[in-house]
């Protein structure tokens, strides 16, 4: 994996060894490892949010699938 760094100017990654941005032509900055890291806090929140929203959902079917099983659990006993 070649070392990379992002624009100052427009954001974006690109690699180290780059004189000059690719996307908006200035000229290439040191590594800022401040926009690296807002990046990978953004995308661990995101999959926070969607592994909780997944746990929600299996959690509303699973209390479904119990109320099932509840309600014919009680018409077994019903017909004896």
């Amino acid at each position: 994996m070649k070392p990379v760094c992002v624009c100052r100017s427009c954001g974006r990654t690109i690699e180290k060894e780059f004189l000059y941005c690719p996307w908006c032509g200035k000229e290439s900055a040191e590594f800022d490892s401040s926009v690296i890291d807002r990046v990978f806090e953004r995308i661990e929140q995101q999959q926070s949010e969607s592994r909780e929203q997944h746990i929600k959902r299996m959690a509303d079917e699973l209390d479904s699938l119990e109320k099932d099983l509840n309600v014919l659990a009680l018409s077994a006993e019903m017909h004896k």
